[in-house]
């Protein structure tokens, strides 16, 4: 896959001539298509190829009804043309995933990670979702409408970026723990792609290394064939608060869960192995776990109870709990040291929010206080992926993090 960065349109006129393509599907939302797609169609046209255009309206949602839309509009196309961000990118990579044809992007603001990745985030009967999709055949950058795009999505793009440093956590926890596969390189370009943009905020090459950050982050998503190096417990938080209808960026809310998340792990650095270790009789009590399900997810709670009860039981398996414990306090001095190293971003991360102005309170997004404690009790059974917040559902210590935010 190819990543262009100089001279966009030319570029992608010379690909569409190499490649021979004759009939191109653009799909955009109103807002792109008078700040990008125009050019990109301009381009299509001087070419003398076949263009079609599906334009959604600002605020789509890949949904079933946004999929639905695309394939009652498709004509043949050698090829699909995406021109936006996290919404657009999800419903030309899923459509063209299950129409078997080629796409490329154009991106218009550095606001998600999923540009390169070969999975698309969609919302089924009401719930975010991870389904296999396809990468796209190249990424075609235009720095002008990078720049100029709006501000909350410079910062949502920052904010999933920065939940990379979460979830690196959390795949290395699950790697140490219970033996998960891992990718070292992968999981080291990631860092190294977020420590690069962290420390350039406020720089001319800013929004140049966000935007590449987060394209890298894709890049790594397809090269293991998971969302793993990228998505974690922060975005478990981010789609329980989504499921809730709140209104903001996927971005912003996984960077604000992103500092709470770390505040678990700070909480794991100072847990003694002793308090560990007593941990092997704490029992989950099913009967209060299906009641905060039934308040956390209406009115899907069903749904989430099925899925995730076989999950829940096996926590007060004895066996399994000791053998669980028994590895926590074998690694613990591997977990901690891991820890620190990452924990000394907090205050670097912490600062940088302040000069983007992100949101760095729960009450700032528009979440209650209820909402917000039941979020890190319901957030492991949005995903069966084991995180931090896992781990502290099988500890039994939740709350008592919790009520120190």
């Amino acid at each position: 896959m190819e990543v262009v960065w100089e001279e966009p349109y030319e570029s992608f006129l010379r690909f569409i001539n190499k490649n021979g393509y004759k009939s191109l599907l653009i799909i955009c939302d109103k807002n792109t298509f008078d700040i990008c797609a125009v050019k990109v169609k301009e381009t299509i046209e001087k070419s003398n190829r076949k263009c079609k255009i599906v334009c959604f309206e600002a605020d789509v949602i890949a949904d079933e009804f946004a999929l639905g839309k695309v394939f009652f509009e498709l004509e043949q196309a050698d090829i699909f043309v995406g021109v936006g961000s996290g919404t657009i990118s999800d419903i030309t990579r899923y459509t063209a995933y299950k129409f078997k044809v080629p796409f490329v992007l154009f991106p218009t603001a550095p606001s998600m990670d999923g540009f390169a990745s070969s999975v698309a985030a969609l919302t089924i009967n009401g719930l975010k979702t991870t389904v296999l999709a396809s990468s796209p055949e190249a990424i075609f950058v235009d720095m002008e409408v990078i720049e100029n795009s709006p501000e909350i999505l410079k910062k949502a793009g920052f904010g999933d970026l920065m939940g990379k440093i979460t979830a690196l956590l959390d795949w290395q926890l699950s790697h140490i723990i219970f033996d998960e596969t891992i990718d070292l390189e992968v999981l080291q370009i990631v860092k190294d792609t977020y420590l690069k943009t962290l420390k350039s905020v406020g720089e001319n090459q800013f929004y140049k290394n966000l935007l590449e950050g987060l394209i890298t982050s894709g890049i790594m998503m397809a090269r293991v064939n998971s969302s793993r190096p990228a998505s974690g417990s922060e975005h478990h938080l981010s789609h329980f608060w989504e499921y809730h209808n709140i209104k903001t960026y996927h971005g912003i809310k996984v960077g604000l869960a992103t500092i709470y998340v770390m505040r678990f792990y700070e909480h794991f650095l100072n847990l003694d192995k002793s308090r560990i270790l007593e941990r092997k009789e704490y029992r989950v009590d099913l009967e209060s776990w299906e009641d905060i399900i039934r308040k956390g997810f209406q009115p899907t709670f069903e749904y989430i109870i099925k899925q995730n009860i076989g999950r829940v039981s096996k926590l007060n398996d004895k066996e399994f709990r000791s053998n669980v414990i028994n590895r926590l306090v074998e690694k613990k001095e591997v977990i901690d040291e891991l820890i620190k190293e990452t924990i000394g971003l907090y205050k670097e991360l912490i600062d940088a929010y302040k000069k983007l102005e992100i949101p760095m309170n729960y009450s700032e997004i528009g979440i209650d206080k209820n909402l917000f404690n039941i979020s890190f009790l319901c957030a492991p059974n949005i995903r069966e992926r084991f995180t931090i917040l896992h781990l502290y559902e099988f500890l039994g210590l939740t709350d008592e993090v919790v009520c120190n935010f």
